[in-house]
């Protein structure tokens, strides 16, 4: 009986308690359906999310999909120190040999041409050496380079023409001193002396003769020569007298110059160059032209353009 009683004692347990839970399975349900809802409500908006810095990064994708890593450079101390290093190399490699070729072409120059002498004091207040004329000189003619040796010497000659207009270079305002330049010139067959106040015209042809010297990697050189020169013409002229000095004897037959100066090459064509040349003989007989004016001679400071045919 006891048997019975404990039997259905548990059954009305077992049923009861499964009565009780029920409710509960609806409710778990009910809660994992909800958040499945609001997954599926998240998703879209976090997939949305997710799309936009895709298409934002697209440009940073190859055509095939691949994403493109972009690597920046950061300039360290190390990186720096490189490059420095690298233009000092630059900037201190030697220069490409300059070689002399054989060329030939034209030539142009401008200067300053003064010709100096010593004064007799019994006619002017001095007798050191003064400027007694002086003017503007200048050449045009042909010009020739000589290779002697592939890089360091050379011979530079020519044919050139020069024109120098010369003019009284000092002047006073108190004729008391007899301070001034005097010549001697004929008027009617009568020798007389009178002031310088006109102009002197030289023309003459030039042959210059310089060693040129320069190193191996240079392109620039050094030269230095004797120049000699012939007068063409040397005329002195105030108003409507002339005359012509070299006619008369009294210029010199031939000059003779130092030249000391030197070229840079500008291009393979083009050369700049610049000379001083000393004249080393007197180019008017003493007392035959200038009054009381002994040693003449002629300076010049020019500087020039040289353009290669070939």
């Amino acid at each position: 009986m006891k048997h019975y009683i404990l039997g259905i004692l548990l059954t009305a347990a077992f049923a009861f308690a499964q009565d009780g839970f029920e409710p509960l399975v609806p409710d778990e349900q009910t809660e994992q359906a909800t958040q499945a809802e609001q997954t599926a409500t998240e998703e879209p908006a976090a997939l949305q999310e997710q799309a936009e810095p895709v298409e934002q990064a697209a440009p940073d994708r190859t055509p095939e999909g691949y994403r493109i890593i972009r690597i920046g450079v950061q300039e360290t101390k190390v990186y720096k120190d490189s490059v420095k290093k690298v233009e000092i190399e630059k900037n201190t490699k030697p220069h490409d040999p300059v070689p002399f070729n054989f060329s030939a072409g034209f030539t142009a120059a401008i200067g300053l041409k003064a010709m100096f002498g010593k004064y007799d004091k019994t006619l002017y207040m001095t007798d050191t050496a003064n400027g007694v004329v002086s003017g503007i000189d200048y050449q045009l003619g042909a010009s020739v380079l000589v290779p002697l040796t592939e890089y360091n010497f050379a011979i530079r000659t020519g044919v050139l023409f020069n024109y120098t207009g010369l003019t009284a270079s000092r002047q006073t305002d108190d004729r008391l001193f007899v301070d001034q330049l005097r010549i001697k010139r004929t008027v009617m067959g009568r020798e007389q002396e009178e002031d310088f106040n006109g102009e002197i015209s030289q023309g003459r042809l030039t042959i210059p003769l310089l060693i040129a010297m320069k190193t191996m990697r240079s392109p620039a050189m050094f030269e230095i020569g004797p120049q000699f020169s012939l007068p063409l013409f040397d005329e002195y002229e105030y108003g409507s007298y002339k005359d012509d000095l070299k006619a008369n004897g009294i210029r010199a037959s031939m000059d003779l110059a130092m030249i000391i100066g030197g070229e840079v090459y500008v291009s393979p064509k083009f050369l700049i160059n610049v000379y001083l040349a000393i004249a080393m003989n007197d180019l008017y007989k003493n007392e035959d032209f200038f009054v009381g004016v002994t040693n003449t001679s002629m300076m010049e400071l020019r500087i020039g353009l040289v353009y290669n045919l070939f």
